[in-house]
């Protein structure tokens, strides 16, 4: 898999992909409402086409693989006490890591986080921060087996999924 920024002329293919991804999430137990779609929006995705931090992993000519990394975050994490005292600016969240569940099994998750992590280690950020919904623990395990701590559980509304739900905060020191 070939992981490069994603272009402004991905964004269909991009749109589709994040799409399908719901559909995927939303027939899981930790969403029993089921996911009712666009996340990332379609606003978000754009945004981070065009701050270079929308990144796809490409195979067979497409898009089986992406994430988001930049520095935004919902509010719940101002309230958590992290591990490293840093301004926004200086940490890096990671957000809508997906791989379409064909290529799964083929370690592109992992390549994903990698990606994430020496793209953050460029730029001197003091860390990378995200948060999984409670009961997802799939992702979970891998990120710990990159060294993402488990800092704090927080309830956030997110508008894609409606109601509040558990969300287990991690963050890995660069």
């Amino acid at each position: 898999m070939n992981i490069r920024n994603a272009y402004e002329k991905d964004f269909s293919e991009l749109l589709s992909f994040y799409n399908r991804m719901c559909n995927v999430l939303g027939e899981q137990d930790f969403l029993p409402e089921g996911d009712k779609g666009g996340f990332p929006s379609e606003e978000m995705i754009r945004g981070a086409i065009a701050m270079k931090a929308q990144f796809v992993g490409i195979e067979d000519d497409k898009i089986v693989a992406a994430y988001i990394i930049d520095h935004n975050c919902d509010s719940t994490y101002h309230s958590v006490q992290w591990k490293v005292n840093a301004k926004m600016d200086e940490v890096m969240v990671l957000h809508a890591l997906r791989v379409l569940p064909e290529y799964s099994g083929r370690g592109y998750s992992k390549q994903l986080v990698r990606h994430a992590i020496q793209i953050s280690k460029e730029m001197g950020q003091k860390a990378i921060r995200l948060d999984c919904i409670e009961g997802n623990d799939i992702p979970q395990k891998m990120y710990r087996s990159f060294g993402f701590q488990y800092i704090d559980s927080v309830r956030i509304t997110y508008p894609d999924i409606g109601t509040p739900k558990n969300f287990l905060l991690y963050e890995l020191l660069l």
